[in-house]
């Protein structure tokens, strides 16, 4: 504290501006002639939509367009950051996921609309009006059900939910230090799905500019070289027609890098209506829609000899990776864990199978540490 009793920051550049009140988060970003975007989500985890009637939306005050899933049919689903093979060199499963739902609905918070108004009240209005007609189907939200005989299945592309099935180390070498063990330890951990919802709820102003066929995406985002090639991936836009401004990030834990559906949904509509269009989400939207955290249940045997000395580990993690798959979800579920799963203890024998579930919840990714769950807390 200096004598003329104002705090002096040094070190951290940017204390003084957020203190005060002059931070610029995405919500703060307003571009000239924008209109403003309203998400209508669905309120079940599984169903068929069988019918969408816009009608009387469309004819509400203010109301300047409503997009559907025929509107982002054309969109595509970028691939999670998984290269490698699992058991058997199987690779893993991808379902398509829409950027705005079509024909099925496949958790509670996925996009089903997106209106374009004059202002947030008008949009918001106008997504409660649209009437839309469901046919529930039987859903599963735990990932080692979802993977029983007879589970509701969420992708017709991936029997039986089994997105990933990954392991690693010496099953046989495992089994035989089991065998041959004086005590086995077991247990298990539910390591519980995680909201994280950061301090700014999930935002986005897109304007596009027809004369260089280019975007400017104002967003909270942790890394733009990881959200930029997701952008280019669902919506086929080239990475040099994509401008991504980020000034201030109101929490990120992991949950911030990846370009979410409405993003592109946004892109869509500025296009279309040559005019940039804002959307700010509820902090319902941010709880519901925002990729979920951990969401794993984790199976461990620990063989000891009669001296209490480690001679093998075997872990099993049940993984619930939502409805669809988040770009790091996958990795931080199998290649992190995996490689901590010894941490600094000296075991012999190791051997680990990771299962990733597909089930009608979250998509779920990393999150604060993630994937150093097993290592951190067992041992």
């Amino acid at each position: 504290m200096s004598d003329a009793g104002v705090t002096e920051f040094k070190g951290r550049r940017e204390d003084d501006r957020l203190l005060t009140g002059r931070g610029r988060y995405t919500a703060d970003w307003n571009l000239p002639g924008q209109l403003y975007g309203a998400f209508l989500r669905s309120d079940r985890a599984h169903a068929e939509v069988v019918s969408l009637n816009t009608k009387a939306a469309l004819t509400m005050p203010g109301v300047k367009a409503i997009l559907t899933g025929e509107d982002t049919a054309a969109f595509k689903t970028p691939p999670p950051m998984v290269a490698y093979p699992g058991k058997g060199g199987a690779m893993i499963k991808v379902p398509h996921r829409d950027v705005i739902a079509r024909k099925r609905v496949r958790y509670v918070g996925q996009e089903v609309a997106l209106v374009v108004a004059s202002s947030p009240a008008a949009a918001q209005d106008a997504a409660e009006a649209i009437e839309v007609e469901y046919r529930d189907l039987p859903a599963v939200v735990d990932a080692e059900a979802a993977l029983e005989p007879g589970a509701p299945q969420l992708h017709d592309e991936i029997p039986g939910n089994l997105s990933f099935d990954y392991e690693y180390g010496d099953e046989n070498a495992a089994e035989a230090a089991f065998a041959s063990a004086a005590h086995v330890t077991r247990l298990t951990l539910e390591s519980t799905r995680i909201s994280g919802t950061p301090m700014e709820p999930k935002a986005c102003v897109v304007s596009y500019d027809a004369s260089s066929e280019s975007f400017d995406v104002y967003a909270s985002t942790q890394g733009a070289s990881m959200m930029l090639p997701n952008f280019v991936a669902i919506t086929g836009v080239p990475a040099d027609k994509i401008r991504i401004h980020a000034h201030d990030v109101g929490g990120g834990f992991g949950i911030r890098s990846q370009a979410y559906p409405e993003y592109c949904a946004l892109m869509l509509a500025a296009r279309r209506l040559g005019a940039p269009v804002k959307w700010v989400g509820s902090r319902f939207e941010t709880i519901v829609s925002d990729h979920h955290g951990r969401a794993a249940r984790l199976h461990g045997e620990l063989a000891l000899d009669r001296e209490g000395r480690f001679l093998g580990l075997r872990i099993r993690w049940a993984v619930n990776a939502g409805a669809f798959l988040s770009q790091p979800g996958p990795l931080i579920n199998t290649r992190n864990p995996a490689s901590h799963a010894i941490n600094v203890y000296r075991i012999p024998a190791l051997y680990g199978r990771h299962l990733l579930a597909l089930t009608n919840t979250t998509s779920t990714t990393a999150y604060r540490g993630a994937g150093r769950r097993w290592s951190r807390w067992c041992w």
